[in-house]
């Protein structure tokens, strides 16, 4: 049989589509909205017949046609069957697949294959089919296509939360071209099959931190040992945030909530202890679909066991949050039950701050430079989070977290912009104001209208996020932005609904502490009796939205 010596990507659909309109005056600056659309399969490239029983595979970049590290996943073809994963022998696991370190000797059985090379979302994924005969020997380069570069642009990804492994951390992290995690406890990693120990693995930045601890819900991040015992003492979740406020590392310790389906979590909240929220984790996975939620509050809609539900719950919660006046940021990242999921799958994308000083007003990302600097981006709202679409958004020339200020009487008119780079089909994008759909559309609709979004005229005060959602079927897969706030005279917006949201999670939390822990009912009372004066002012302040023409 004669072979081809390059691997081809595959595309069903190569599509792009960029609208841009004039620029229009506002209050603020004028917005130009950029658009680029990218659908690929990647599984219909020709049939590959190797020259042999083994196949050496190299990956390059397509660009710089340098040497990559990415990750593989291998299937044997199987007439009338579903077809077979496979492992490859000396390479590192992932999770879904091998991590193939720029090249990998395949010996496989004889029969049909198809292989599908993934490099996290800034890259195309490259699919193709080959076979292997007896006694046959070949080799092959397949060139990976980059969509975009977002540190070019300013944004740095990382993974809050990643649980420890055996298995070299850097070299996971480069296959998915992933620059920063949190890890929750720093393993000695096995060594790297056929790679010297002492051969740097070239992914530059690579910032990992292992001062992370997970437990009950609650993830704690710049911990040192004595407060790791102090967590591993601790009765319960409100306990260990009681031992987080009086710590001696109170002024550096960052508290995120890992479970946002919790029962506690409306007492949490209360606590005014926290600083984050993972609105995607461990129930947005690539091994396997999560239909209901685990060690929290579901809702009965979840026994029709629909996909992408659990992945909405999600993003319902931090909603409601946000409009019940509650500022905490959105973490993402693969969460303490993810070790099938290849790290840095649900990702938060992360950029410092560089206000502008010209005329326009517009703000412009700025690259991290150390680890302390993309945290600090993390911690002020700077990010977006995902698990596939990329977006660069501005509202009115500011990131994400910036705080727009007015006064009664003011209307502040904000024009939204979005750079949107994407691999799976959109179902639609949407910017939402005070927890309503601000405007909505299919991306040929957006496309069609010259991408113009109409301005948000905001006459009190509350909050703005966007968010891009794929007719991905397995799971809940989307972006959304941290949000941007609007203060009118000092004030944040209170919404009655959101805030009964709350109070009736907090009520089913007591009937079921009643229910199910009657020994731990004087021990959280106190924390019970706290959160339910904390809703009750909260509830008060809510009147004053009730009726307002923006008010939920």
């Amino acid at each position: 049989m004669q072979s081809l010596r390059q691997l081809r990507t595959s595309a069903v659909c190569k599509h792009r589509v960029c609208a841009r309109h004039g620029f229009r005056q506002c209050l603020f600056y004028s917005v130009v909205v950029l658009v680029t659309f990218v659908s690929i399969t990647g599984l219909g490239a020709g049939r590959l017949w190797a020259a042999g029983g083994t196949l050496t595979l190299n990956l390059v970049d397509e660009t710089t046609d340098e040497p990559v590290i990415s990750r593989v996943e291998c299937f044997r073809v199987q007439p009338g069957k579903r077809d077979k994963p496979m492992p490859i022998r000396q390479t590192v696991d992932a999770g879904m697949g091998v991590v193939v370190d720029r090249s990998v000797l395949m010996e496989l059985p004889d029969g049909a294959y198809r292989l599908q090379i993934i490099r996290g979302p800034e890259y195309r994924v490259v699919g193709a089919s080959f076979s292997l005969e007896k006694t046959s020997l070949d080799e092959k380069t397949v060139a990976l296509p980059r969509m975009i570069e977002m540190k070019r642009e300013g944004w740095m990804s990382g993974d809050c939360c990643v649980v420890p492994s055996s298995n070299s951390l850097p070299l996971r992290m480069a296959s998915e071209d992933l620059h920063v995690v949190a890890v929750l406890e720093d393993l000695p990693a096995k060594p790297i099959p056929h790679r010297d120990s002492d051969e740097p693995i070239e992914h530059t930045p690579t910032w990992i931190r292992s001062d992370v601890v997970s437990a009950e819900g609650l993830i704690f991040y710049g911990v040192d040992d004595a407060f790791r015992s102090e967590i591993a003492a601790a009765k319960s979740s409100t306990e260990m945030l009681v031992a987080a406020s009086r710590s001696e590392l109170a002024g550096q310790l960052k508290v995120g909530v890992e479970n946002p389906f919790a029962w506690e979590l409306p007492v949490w909240l209360a606590s005014q202890k926290l600083d984050g929220l993972f609105v995607m984790g461990d129930w947005l996975r690539l091994d396997k679909t999560i239909y209901q939620v685990r060690d929290g509050r579901g809702e009965q809609a979840f026994s029709l066991r629909e996909p992408t539900q659990v992945g909405r719950y999600a993003e319902q919660i931090y909603r409601h949050l946000l409009d019940a006046g509650i500022d905490i940021v959105p973490l993402a990242g693969g969460g303490d039950d993810s070790a099938g999921t290849p790290v840095g799958y649900n990702r938060l994308y992360v950029t410092s701050h560089h206000e502008a000083t010209n005329e326009t007003g517009v703000s412009r990302p700025v690259l991290p430079t150390s680890s302390r600097q993309w945290w600090e981006g993390v911690w002020q709202g700077r990010s977006v989070a995902t698990n596939g679409p990329l977006l660069r958004p501005l509202v009115a020339g500011k990131l994400p977290g910036h705080v727009f200020e007015g006064r009664t009487g003011e209307v502040l008119q904000l024009h939204p912009e979005l750079n949107l780079t994407v691999r799976d089909p959109v179902d639609y994008l949407e910017v939402i104001y005070n927890n309503q759909v601000h405007y909505s559309a299919r991306l040929d609709e957006f496309a069609e209208a010259g991408g113009r979004i109409p301005p948000i005229e905001a006459k009190q005060s509350g909050w703005v996020i966007m968010r891009v959602l794929t007719l991905h079927e397995g799971h809940y897969r989307a972006a959304m932005t941290a949000p941007w706030w609007i203060e009118f005279d000092g004030e944040r917006r209170v919404s009655q609904a959101s805030v009964e949201f709350f109070r009736a999670w907090l009520s089913a939390y007591e009937k079921r502490l009643a229910q199910t822990q009657p020994e731990a009912i004087d021990r959280e009372a106190p924390f019970v009796r706290a959160a339910r004066r904390f809703w009750t002012r909260r509830a008060e302040q809510s009147k004053r939205w009730t009726g307002s023409a923006v008010a939920k």
